[in-house]
Formats: structure tokens, C-alpha cells, sequence
């Protein structure tokens, strides 16, 4: 089966929204938009979304609750909708794992009203050589649903998605200043979506209708390879939204809550370590100088530490370091921890 772009799934589902597709590639936020383009061409009944929409996580994944969702009739429509996501094709532990997912694909054949995604997070399948000739799993998977790659956008792309982002929020946006705010955010769309929202709240704030290229970097988060110092300043300045919006976005790509725990642990420790040296009178290139962290990332942790009581960091670390012992003691996933943690904070 030839492989699809995002944009010609996007046109074949105006036409006929029924089928069977892989989501794959590089993008995961064009992923859980075409998602929800998918569901809204076919028209699910709010009132009865609960029956008609059936969204599995990888957690919640075996292949017998997969054939449970498939058998299930739609309730008073012809179609519905079903959605797995979060599988790491690449880590299924053997290859009876992938046997029983593509039998209980098979039932697609059978309850012919289903409408099915899979949709697989970045990284965790390998991808075709050359381009639009699968191989291994994804050439299997092919011959039951219909690939739909995710290529990430250009730069360019990105700056016109950002000018029409923009827009929706009732904010005009040149090309060029959009521009400015990919490079300075960074091209992850999930990270970009959420900075244009706090943009766009701002601007209005100001009573503007227009963005200024200088309130970017007043607002917005500048682009780091230190992932979760974002979600460690999430979790302590109570944004609890975007904590778990974060959290989601790791649960979804599978990273290891454990090691989300450990970063978590280490950034913690040393924000504390910081705020007790900046109240001793420390400036960032003493902090870095005594205690070997990177520059560039004690001037970013020190700002974000004087911002919080010392109070509040140490009873944070003591937290940290009580969920760290509890997760590791634990038969569970982790994430529930994790997501106590952003709750108690």
C-alpha cells in the first residue's frame, strides 16, 4: 500500500472519512490533529462521543481490550471512531507482540463499522528506504492499515502555521516575526502551539490586536536541550495545566517515568542549591564557577529560583524525593506518581 502525506489524508477524509490508518513520522502534534479533523468529519454526536469515540492509551493497550473496542456497535450511527496511540513498535518485546496486535487488526475485517488510528509516536517505528517503500513492521502493519507519514514542517511552514495560529486566537502576526519565534521556541509544534496561546493572551492583555516582535522573549521560553527544566518550572510556579500537558506529551512518546523522576530529582536539588547561594549573594558565574554547572544553565536556573520561596523549593525537593522512593518501590507505571506530584505542588 503506498504511503500518504498528511495533506492527502486530510483530503481524502473530506471525501470519505471511513478507514483504517497508521500514523507515523516525525510530527506527533500534526498526529493528534489529524485526529481530531478525523473525528470531526465524522460528525460524532457529542451526546453520544462516550459509545462512538473510543481513544486507547499505551497503558491501558492489550490486544483482547483492542477487540473488545472493535466489537462494540456504534451507537445509533453507522460509524465510529477508534484510536490507539503510544505503541512502541520498536521495543515490543518479541515477535509474538506484533502477531497479536496485527490479530486483533484483523477483526477490522469483521466489525466493518470501525473507523481505526493507530498512531505511532515519533521514533518508535523504523521508518521506509527509500521513501514510499515500507519495510519491516511498518510494511506489515501496511497491509492492514493505510500509512499516513508526518513529515516535520520546514521553518518556512511553520512560520505561516504560527501566522495563522495567530489568527485563530484574533492576533495578526507577520510571516517574519513568526519566523523570529520558531527560532527562538524551537520547531516542536506542541511547544509552539502553547507559546502562541500565552502570546496571544498577553497581547489582548495589553489591549493590542497585533504582536510585538519584543514581547517574544518577555513571554515565550526560550528553546533547551533541558526538557524537563520546563516541566520542573511548570510543576513550581502552579501551572498545573501545563505540567500536565507536558507529562502527556511524555506519557505519550513512553519516556521512562523513572528517568522523568531522576531529571526531575537533579533539577529540584539544584535549583535549592542555587536559591541558597543567590541569597548568600552569588551571581551566575560564581554559581557556575562552584559548583561546574554549565553557564548558560545556572543563569537560566538562578532566574527561574529567585522567582520561588525557599520554603516552597524545600518542601519540593522533599516531595521529589519521596515519589522518587515510592515509584521505585512500585509495580505501577509511575505516571500516577508523577501526576500526584503535580497536583500536591
Amino acid at each position: 500500500m503506498d504511503i500518504i502525506s498528511s495533506a492527502e489524508f486530510n483530503k481524502k477524509i473530506k471525501e470519505a472519512p471511513e478507514g483504517a490508518y497508521l500514523f507515523y513520522g516525525e510530527e506527533d502534534y500534526l498526529k493528534a490533529h489529524a485526529v481530531k479533523s478525523l473525528k470531526d468529519a465524522m460528525q460524532i454526536d457529542e451526546a453520544l462521543e462516550f459509545f462512538n469515540y473510543v481513544a486507547i492509551d499505551v497503558l491501558d493497550y492489550t490486544p483482547d481490550k483492542l477487540i473488545d473496542a472493535l466489537s462494540m456497535p456504534p451507537m445509533m450511527a453507522e460509524q465510529k471512531l477508534v484510536v490507539l496511540t503510544g505503541l512502541n513498535v520498536k521495543k515490543m518485546s518479541n515477535n509474538s507482540d506484533l502477531t497479536n496486535l496485527l490479530d486483533a487488526l484483523s477483526h477490522l475485517d469483521e466489525f466493518d463499522y470501525n473507523t481505526f488510528v493507530l498512531v505511532i509516536p515519533a521514533g518508535n517505528i523504523t521508518e521506509e528506504i527509500p521513501k514510499k517503500a515500507p519495510t519491516g513492521a511498518l510494511k506489515t502493519l501496511s497491509e492492514r492499515l493505510q500509512p499516513v507519514k508526518f513529515e516535520a514542517p520546514t521553518q518556512q511552514k511553520l512560520a505561516l502555521w504560527a501566522v495563522r495560529h495567530f489568527e485563530h486566537h484574533g492576533i495578526k502576526a507577520s510571516q517574519s516575526d513568526c519566523a523570529y519565534l520558531v527560532e527562538y521556541c524551537g520547531r516542536n509544534m506542541f511547544t509552539l502551539s502553547s507559546e502562541i496561546e500565552k502570546l496571544s493572551l498577553y497581547t489582548r492583555s495589553k489591549s493590542r490586536d497585533v504582536l510585538d516582535r519584543a514581547d517574544i522573549p518577555l513571554v515565550c521560553s526560550e528553546e533547551m536541550e533541558y526538557g524537563a527544566f520546563e516541566f520542573s518550572n511548570a510543576i513550581l510556579e502552579g501551572r498545573r495545566g501545563d505540567a500536565l500537558s507536558i507529562l502527556s506529551v511524555m506519557k505519550f512518546k513512553q519516556v521512562e517515568p523513572l528517568m522523568v523522576m531522576g531529571e526531575l530529582s537533579g533539577i529540584f536539588s539544584d535549583l535549592l542549591r542555587i536559591k541558597i547561594m543567590s541569597l548568600a549573594g552569588k551571581n551566575a558565574s560564581q554559581i557556575a564557577a562552584e559548583t561546574g554547572i554549565n553557564p548558560h544553565k545556572a543563569g537560566l536556573y538562578l532566574n527561574s529560583a529567585r522567582k520561588m520561596e525557599l520554603s516552597r523549593l524545600q518542601r519540593a525537593v522533599a516531595m521529589v524525593s519521596e515519589t522518587d522512593l515510592a515509584m521505585k518501590f512500585r509495580y505501577d507505571s509511575g505516571y500516577l506518581g508523577l501526576e500526584k506530584l503535580i497536583c500536591s505542588l
